[in-house]
């Protein structure tokens, strides 16, 4: 009966499983299946497939059908014990065969592993679940159809999440020295981070727009109060994994981060978030006015060239320094990196004059660790962030670039060590303040 497992008769094999009673006439009924619907057909579908399946292995490796005698190998069929089953249809009871007397070479099923009971893609969806923001209290609600005697268990859930904690560990560890970094964000969100304590802490994020357009996270990290000494570990900490010096930084007004970028890289200019700059200027300016003073200060960051921008400044500054004396110098400071992007191909400024995808990225990962709540450790805090960061990346829109944009790009950082922009208007009313 040699090559007995490649000619297999189904029909026969079929009938194998009928005649053992683990499917039955009404199993094969079409109208029976029908009337189940999509989700009922497809779990009868996957049963019935799965009996038939385990009843070929049988055959296969002892060389008969069911009450066929003889053959050369040793073993004989010593009935069924139940198992139940999850997959991506539903819950489904089978009935897999046992084996014995198979000396020296003992029976592994090949369609059902040993102890297993949920299929991989469920398992492999845990982790997501996770990531989405779904604690682990929740998976028991949540994936009732598969907990239980599906093989869905807190130790289970909790094996699966493994992986994301070793992925994590990973990828904050991984070379980075391939990486063409061309534009550098750096921002933080606060989060409360360690369970017994109410104090938000921040955590430091870096991500990157490469010289091919395309977005790249670098780093998540806890930096509790955005020290400059937490933002230079940060820095450091890129270049020991063998990040080159990006050709410019973009950033909120964070003293902190500001200093540890001036100590790692001095030559590399910054730009400061110009959402963050008029919020701040804004802030200085009573509420019936912010309107009017939105639309002046608007042509500031939106002009069509330095020159006019410069214009913007000084207009805004003599329109408003006697009425608004608090708003305007919070204007002049630091408007220079304000500025910045106008040095870069105009291709790029609405992409780097802001640090606005990091914060709607923000803004996502409160989504999810609203659900969860308090953490119980600081390192569950992080993996979160960073999967539900890693997520949101995979939709973030590239950068148009070119070979012409990028050695325009890479020209300005350089220049601008040699050539900084100067704001006469600014350096006239802060001397003045």
């Amino acid at each position: 009966m040699s090559g007995y497992g490649k000619e297999l008769d189904i029909t026969r094999v079929l009938r194998d499983v009928m005649e053992a009673g683990v499917v039955t006439e009404g199993d094969l009924d079409p109208k029976t299946i029908c009337a189940q619907g999509l989700e009922g057909a497809a779990v009868a579908g996957a049963r019935l497939v799965l009996q038939v399946a385990m009843a070929a292995e049988v055959a296969a490796f002892l060389g008969r059908h069911r009450y066929e005698r003889g053959g050369e190998k040793e073993g004989y069929r010593n009935g069924h014990r139940s198992r139940r089953l999850s997959c991506g249809s539903g819950s489904f009871d089978v009935a897999v065969p046992k084996v014995t007397g198979a000396a020296g070479r003992p029976f592994q099923m090949k369609s059902v592993q040993a102890y297993e009971r949920t299929s991989e893609k469920i398992r492999q969806a845990i982790p997501q679940l996770y990531a989405e923001g779904l604690s682990t209290r929740d998976f028991g609600r949540a994936l009732s159809p598969l907990w239980g005697a599906a093989g869905l268990s807190r130790s289970s859930v909790s094996r699966a999440n493994q992986q994301l904690y070793d992925a994590f560990d990973a990828w904050r560890k991984r070379d980075l020295s391939g990486l063409k970094v061309l534009y550098l964000f750096l921002d933080a969100i606060h989060a409360k981070v360690r369970a017994g304590s109410q104090e938000s802490e921040g955590v430091l994020v870096a991500h990157a727009i490469l010289e091919d357009g395309k977005r790249e996270l670098l780093s998540v990290r806890l930096g509790p109060r955005e020290s400059e000494a937490a933002w230079k570990e940060l820095l450091e900490d890129l270049e020991r994994r063998g990040l080159k010096v990006p050709s410019l930084v973009v950033s909120d007004g964070c003293a902190g981060l500001i200093a540890a970028v001036k100590a790692i890289w001095p030559k590399v200019p910054r730009q400061r978030c110009v959402a963050h700059k008029m919020r701040n200027v804004l802030d200085r300016v009573p509420k019936k006015h912010q309107v009017r003073v939105k639309r002046d200060i608007a042509p500031i960051f939106h002009a069509p060239d330095l020159k006019q921008a410069l214009a913007a400044v000084h207009s805004f500054l003599e329109k408003y320094g006697d009425l608004f004396p608090t708003a305007c110098e919070v204007l002049a400071r630091d408007i220079t990196d304000c500025l910045t992007f106008y040095r870069f191909p105009e291709a790029h400024w609405k992409r780097i004059r802001t640090s606005n995808v990091i914060e709607r990225l923000f803004r996502e990962v409160r989504r999810r660790t609203n659900v969860v709540g308090r953490f119980p450790t600081e390192r569950s805090a992080l993996v979160l962030m960073w999967a539900s960061m890693e997520q949101d990346r995979l939709r973030w829109r590239g950068v148009r670039m070119t070979p012409s944009l990028l050695e325009a790009a890479v020209k300005a950082s350089v220049d601008l060590a040699n050539n900084p922009i100067i704001v006469q208007a600014a350096r006239k009313y802060l001397a003045a303040a």
